[in-house]
């Protein structure tokens, strides 16, 4: 059902060109195509442009009580599809067992998702595009390299540290995904040496007002820790908390090509 609704708000944002009276009759553009699918167990969606050969993969990793209908649930990640398969990349998420901050079941349910869309699209370069929660997961695949050719991440709104969730109304969904015990060391991208992601690019999403992820505990510690093994640049957007202003397609797809 959470596809299905995806699909249905994604016609709308990714549609095929239309008629410029002064110029005559453009040729529609090949209206995208949608997919629903199940891997590891797991509700997916991806929506490819309708034609040509892919650019390539970008694998969404959803926030808290999100699913695959995420991407087409708000105009934000709407429009920020739309870009994206406009300039051709396949887009695609799953329900990532739900609200799963970033433990090992989310991360192969992931790292299953690219290979089902690589086998599908035939191409295997790939970009992560993690929000708010979906950082974890999405910084945890790209330490261990367990997705073949990602080209880079992009980290909207992102959830770094897992300590910060401690003494929160969010602490007992941690506990549970992580099987009772909180997870520590190496379960955790903030207790992690910097040269795991040696050679990596990321860009962070950065709201000014976000009192939801506190960026001073979160990506700000992290990108110092970083910057200096790995390719890292930060894009400051105004607003709260994973604001619409974040979700920048166009500028997705420039960083995307630069980086091929």
């Amino acid at each position: 059902m959470a596809a299905a609704l995806a699909v249905t708000a994604l016609l709308a944002g990714c549609g095929g060109g239309a008629e410029t009276p002064d110029e005559g009759p453009e040729t529609p553009a090949a209206e995208p195509e949608f997919s629903e699918f199940t891997v590891d167990g797991q509700d997916a969606v991806a929506i490819a442009p309708g034609e040509g050969d892919p650019e390539g993969l970008v694998v969404f990793l959803h926030g808290l009580d999100d699913d695959a209908g995420a991407l087409g649930e708000e105009e934000k990640r709407v429009d920020m599809v739309g870009d994206l398969v406009a300039q051709g990349y396949v887009v695609a998420g799953s329900d990532g067992n739900f609200n799963a901050w970033g433990n090992e079941a989310s991360q192969q349910g992931y790292v299953d998702l690219a290979a089902e869309l690589a086998e599908r699209y035939g191409t295997t370069d790939t970009y992560l595009v993690a929000e708010s929660m979906g950082g974890v997961a999405g910084l945890q695949l790209l330490a261990d390299d367990r997705i073949p050719d990602v080209r880079g991440m992009a980290l909207i709104s992102p959830l770094v540290d897992l300590d910060v969730v401690r003494d929160t109304p969010q602490e007992a969904q941690v506990l549970q995904a992580y099987d009772g015990v909180f997870p520590t060391d190496a379960q955790n991208p903030a207790l992690r040496p910097a040269e795991d992601w040696a050679g990596t690019s990321m860009r962070f999403y950065l709201a000014t007002e976000d009192e939801v992820v506190d960026n001073t505990e979160n990506a700000e510690p992290f990108v110092e820790r970083v910057e200096d093994v790995a390719d890292v640049s930060v894009v400051v957007c105004e607003g709260e908390h994973v604001a619409p202003s974040c979700f920048q397609g166009e500028d997705l797809a420039e960083w995307f090509a630069a980086l091929t």
